[in-house]
């Protein structure tokens, strides 16, 4: 019997590149030290700006990288603006220079405004929706290139939603219709990546960030468990380990959520209920015949 220590351990994402927008902070920081534990080496693409998306700081990218490589793992830190197209294409451009290719993007770079539809400022939608989807859409277009050039398995783009992309979010209306708006594009990209040897699943995550802070706990849902731990960031990112590596190359085209302890899947939306006419509607018919056959199946969350 050997005295020896034994092979070192093979972490889950050995071999993968992995580029996290928004991982300087927040659930995309746990992600990358998730990542790089896990073996993968990880490029951390963040502007440094404040929560309302104002300002920059690039030692904010580069000093999360630094803290990775600290603690042992592979990664560089590229401030990038997510929604700028060249910016995005420099990004991919700079992990593959840095690791050879990237296998995994996760787009979780995002900001957050208040303003319901009654008192909501036009900036404030714009800076919102430029962010969070016009920025998943130039990273994810960016990388699609890449992967489109140089074809290999193994592929995960893994984009960050929020439950107010599937609910509504009625004080924080730019944040919800972004945020469904991410869940429209991932499902679109389903079929032209998996030809390119890629998955594309949406992420719903729940955690104590710099965001969430910014709301009244009472707000938040859940809003006893915040007060608990958790809610860390690094305890979603576990499913992420998973959607990123090897063992999830079954699942695509779905909404996964990581809350605290739990694991969700969502339906993607689909008919409950559907009446039917012979021929073109009578008025009268549908008048009479609609509450009676939708009421009893209407969601009312």
């Amino acid at each position: 019997m050997s005295g020896g220590a034994g092979p070192a351990p093979v972490g889950r994402l050995d071999g993968k590149v992995a580029l996290v927008t928004g991982g300087g902070r927040g659930i995309g920081r746990a992600v990358a030290d998730a990542f790089a534990r896990e073996g993968a080496r990880v490029a951390i693409a963040d502007l440094g700006s404040a929560l309302d998306g104002t300002g920059a700081d690039a030692g904010v990218a580069e000093q999360a990288a630094a803290e990775v490589r600290a603690a042992g793992g592979a990664c560089i830190g590229l401030p990038v603006d997510v929604a700028d197209a060249a910016q995005a294409a420099a990004a991919v451009a700079g992990a593959v220079e840095a690791f050879g290719r990237v296998d995994v993007l996760v787009n979780a770079a995002g900001i957050i405004r208040p303003g319901s539809i009654l008192d909501l400022d036009a900036d404030d939608w714009d800076a919102t929706l430029r962010v969070h989807l016009t920025g998943t859409l130039r990273m994810t277009h960016a990388v699609a290139a890449h992967w489109r050039a140089a074809p290999g398995p193994g592929r995960r783009l893994l984009n960050l939603s929020s439950d107010s992309g599937v609910f509504g979010e009625p004080d924080y209306l730019a944040y919800g219709a972004a945020k469904a708006g991410v869940i429209g594009l991932t499902l679109g990209c389903v079929q032209p990546l998996a030809g390119l040897g890629a998955t594309a699943n949406v992420v719903v995550p729940q955690a104590a960030t710099r965001m969430t802070a910014s709301i009244p706990v009472e707000e938040l849902p859940d809003s006893e468990r915040w007060q608990t731990g958790e809610f860390d960031p690094a305890h979603v990112a576990p499913t992420l380990v998973y959607l990123a590596s090897d063992a999830s190359g079954w699942l695509t085209g779905q909404v996964v959520g990581g809350w605290g302890y739990e694991v969700h899947l969502y339906g993607t939306p689909g008919r409950v209920r559907s009446m039917f006419s012979a021929g073109p509607w009578e008025l009268g018919e549908l008048f009479r015949r609609f509450r009676p056959t939708f009421e009893p199946f209407v969601d009312r969350r």
